[in-house]
């Protein structure tokens, strides 16, 4: 062999031992999330990297294989404040990082329009008060119908027509309520319409559904652009739209010959098909619908409809609750923890998926036949607010409970107004 040969045969040599990596061992992670008060939460995010592991519910979570040395783990719940801790993971060991999260406490609510702009009222310490946003050159002399707390941040709202300015109304805001924008302006190639609902998971897409028409708008950008999405041949009218995982989209509404219509979406809107829906009679029309984290959904309506409910993504449905009264709002916590209210001030209330049922009229005091108009509790499901308007519906106010809906009080608010939906931060509504 050539002395150069031998020379290059050395560097490659010391270049392929020089350059392999040594292997790091790895170790694990356990602990227990709390609240802020050491109650264990459940299904808390554990995530390292683009994986995670969830707690049980107990709180506790045992994250195995991740590489050893300071590491920094996330740990996020839906309605809570997130954090990241820095962890040493011992070699071939378990660490222990317990943590408790701080719940949010602020959410919105919308209504009729008064002194000349719609109603925006804020609130950050659970329902208990409440101020006004908004002015008149924010916020058109319009009624708001839906709201959806995306976070301390960021809030959609949507509502009637913008008759002035003939626009779509699609509020949003970035700073807490400080400063409104409508971004319905960009909703471009179709007459203004009326939205009854908006939903959001992540701030980033969202659907909003309309009130007099056949039309299902999206976003994918944050609402810098609102398209149409969805142009149905069987519904003259929606009411409500919802999403666990911001995929599976369910929109519920009023067919043309009456009878109730829903429509579902596998991809996030991009496509929809029109599920059958077989109520008791035609009259039955859905008013609000809820999803839970694993799918089961919840429907209550007008008409005698009750609430039903369906295991099986809305293909079939069964009635879980008999009322006479019209039912206009649902907010669900978990998998079978529910609330459905609606007129003549009732509001229903189960912790089984509807084994067991509580009724109670928590606004008859103060407004007597009442219709409450929405229901939205926090993610500790302990506390929560209700709207109620009056008889007439040109005012109302908002009650707050503390212990899971069993008791109400009154909030402060600014004056009377007519509330249509409220909506805390990582709630479902």
């Amino acid at each position: 062999m050539k002395s150069t040969d031998i020379v290059t045969a050395f560097l490659i040599l010391v270049l392929t031992f020089s350059c392999k990596m040594p292997e790091g061992g790895i170790g694990s992670l356990q602990g227990v999330v709390t609240d802020m008060d050491g109650l264990p939460l459940e299904s808390v995010a554990v995530v390292y990297g683009d994986s995670a592991v969830y707690t049980d519910g107990a709180g506790a979570y045992l994250y195995e294989a991740i590489p050893e040395g300071l590491q920094g783990i996330s740990f996020m719940l839906d309605g809570y404040r997130g954090t990241v801790r820095q962890v040493n993971i011992p070699h071939g060991q378990t660490g222990t990082c317990d943590v408790a999260l701080d719940i949010y406490t602020s959410g919105w609510a919308v209504g009729a329009g008064d002194s000349g702009y719609g109603t925006i009222l804020y609130t950050s310490d659970a329902g208990r008060s409440w101020t006004r946003q908004g002015n008149t050159v924010m916020v058109p002399d319009v009624t708001l119908r839906d709201v959806c707390a995306v976070s301390d941040r960021s809030c959609w709202v949507v509502g009637d027509v913008d008759t002035f300015h003939r626009r779509t109304v699609i509020l949003r805001t970035d700073d807490g309520g400080q400063n409104w924008t409508n971004q319905g302006v960009s909703l471009s190639g179709t007459e203004p319409v009326n939205l009854s609902a908006v939903i959001s998971l992540d701030g980033v897409s969202a659907w909003a559904a309309a009130a007099d028409t056949c039309l299902i708008l999206r976003t994918d950008n944050s609402g810098s652009t609102w398209s149409v999405c969805r142009t149905s041949e069987t519904a003259v009218r929606f009411s409500s739209v919802t999403t666990n995982d911001g995929q599976n989209i369910w929109c519920c509404g009023t067919g043309t010959d009456g009878s109730a219509v829903l429509e579902y979406s596998a991809d996030g809107g991009l496509t929809w098909n029109t599920v059958s829906m077989a109520m008791e009679y035609s009259g039955q029309r859905p008013e609000d619908i809820s999803v839970t984290p694993s799918g089961v959904l919840y429907m209550a309506g007008t008409g005698a409809m009750g609430t039903v409910r369906s295991e099986d993504g809305g293909r079939s449905w069964t009635r879980v609750l008999e009322s006479a009264a019209d039912l206009v709002s649902i907010d669900v916590y978990g998998e079978e923890v529910v609330r459905v209210c609606g007129a003549d001030g009732l509001l229903y209330i189960s912790s089984d998926g509807f084994g067991t049922v509580s009724r109670l009229t928590p606004a008859f005091d103060s407004y007597p036949g009442g219709t409450l108009s929405s229901v939205s509790f926090l993610r500790d499901s302990r506390r929560g607010v209700l709207s109620v308007k009056s008889v007439s519906g040109a005012s109302g106010n908002i009650l707050y409970t503390e212990d899971g809906g069993n008791s109400w009080t009154g909030s402060t608010v600014p004056f009377s107004f007519s509330i249509e939906a409220l909506d805390f931060v990582g709630g479902f509504n």
